[in-house]
């Protein structure tokens, strides 16, 4: 039994004293063909150390040992040393039969640093020399796809598909294909992708991505059923519950919508987009405790987030809590620069406070950009009839009127105004 034998035997039984050493005595005894197995066998089971030192050893003895270079690259690699890897596979010569290889690996080192020209440069030379190895295909799919790159991914892979290759290294490329065709917005081309290869067939993250793309379709109760079957399987799937509940709601289904998005919270409960989507089904159903208590769970969790407080700035106003709204709104920037529905907002809650003076510069303030939406502009109009704004309000219902020429009401008033009755 060579001393090689005996180490992995030592290995395999735990005794990590007696293995140290016999990997000296691997290193002083054992040929190279025995120390070169040895060091694919320790490399595999996350001896990385002593599989370099075995590989650094034989590749001053060889050189020019393209299996020794790749080894050595690869292991520099999983140490997080780019540089050292492409030294190793740049020592591989064009003439050498596994120069392909090296490309491919060269490729798969600049790609990981984001230098993804020179990668696609590699792994188009090395498609120039072996053009009908798949590998070099699947490759360029999934450079395209980590560039960005989603219709030239697709068509790549739609070539291996036409060759007759369903797997590549592992990965089904028909579902591939389907994800590159999501990506690129053809949504309903990947449907058809997934169907044809069979629903009950699809791995869960599939599953979970069909869903999604029946959503986008508006195909709601296909989305719903997809998405069950995601959180039935596996309860953990956390990123399946915000669009399952939003699928849900769509098809009127709002109590179990509110029940999907509670399972949600029960697996995340840091997920600030769970508890805004319940909180507004919660107030659809007229439950305003636990919409309340909704809001302010998600504006803790992501208290920066622009569309939870304007979701709690419309609850206190439609609650009539002006005071608090008030309040909540004091840090605005005066200059107008947030949200423009919180200046509206923070001007009707003012308004019914009886401060005018503040209420008229943040209507004006959000009259930037709802000046040409006809709610805005009766508010506005009624504002300044509040406070015998005349010539506002004619300007304001002349605008309306521009909008919405059928209005009636604003029509009489404008009329009234002009007849000098206010």
């Amino acid at each position: 039994m060579s001393y090689s034998e005996q180490m992995l035997d030592a290995v395999e039984k735990g005794n990590m004293d007696q293995a140290k050493v016999l990997f000296q005595k691997v290193l002083a005894n054992d040929d190279d063909e025995t120390k070169f197995s040895l060091a694919e066998q320790l490399y595999a089971l996350g001896f990385t150390g002593q599989a370099k030192r075995i590989y650094q050893e034989l590749s001053t003895k060889y050189p020019d040992e393209a299996s020794v270079l790749t080894a050595l690259a690869d292991i520099a690699v999983s140490d997080g040393d780019s540089d050292t890897a492409l030294n190793y596979l740049n020592r591989i010569e064009p003439d050498n039969p596994d120069y392909v290889q090296a490309l491919l690996e060269m490729a798969d080192v600049y790609q990981t640093q984001g230098l993804y020209e020179v990668s696609e440069n590699k792994l188009l030379t090395a498609q120039k020399l072996a053009p009908d190895e798949p590998v070099i295909t699947f490759a360029l799919g999934e450079l395209e796809f980590a560039w960005g790159h989603f219709e030239q991914a697709a068509a790549a892979y739609l070539d291996l598909i036409e060759a007759g290759e369903d797997t590549v290294a592992d990965v089904n490329v028909h579902l591939r294909y389907a994800e590159s065709l999501a990506n690129n917005g053809r949504y309903e081309d990947a449907v058809a992708v997934y169907e044809e290869y069979g629903t009950g067939e699809l791995p869960l993250a599939d599953r979970f991505q069909l869903g999604a793309l029946y959503y986008q379709l508006k195909d709601y109760q296909k989305s719903v059923d997809m998405l069950k079957q995601v959180v039935e399987q596996d309860a953990s799937y956390t990123n399946a519950y915000l669009p399952l509940a939003n699928a849900e709601r769509e098809t009127g289904a709002m109590e179990e919508a509110l029940k999907t998005v509670q399972n949600g919270i029960a697996q995340d409960e840091t997920n600030d987009e769970l508890y805004s989507v319940g909180a507004q089904l919660a107030l659809d159903l007229d439950d305003q405790e636990l919409g309340e208590k909704y809001l302010q769970k998600a504006m803790r969790i992501a208290p920066d987030n622009e569309h939870h407080k304007l979701a709690w700035s419309n609850f206190l106003l439609q609650a009539g809590r002006d005071e608090e709204n008030i309040d909540f709104l004091q840090d605005l920037d005066a200059d107008g620069n947030g949200d423009p529905q919180l200046y509206w907002n923070l001007a009707r809650s003012q308004e019914r406070s009886d401060d005018y003076d503040n209420a008229r510069g943040n209507y004006l303030l959000a009259f930037r950009t709802f000046q040409d939406r006809p709610e805005f502009l009766r508010d506005l109009a009624r504002f300044f009839r509040t406070t015998a704004a005349h010539a506002e309000e004619q300007s304001a219902l002349t605008r309306l009127l521009q909008i919405e020429p059928d209005d009636l009401d604003a029509q009489d008033r404008l009329d009234a105004l002009k007849n000098g009755e206010y």
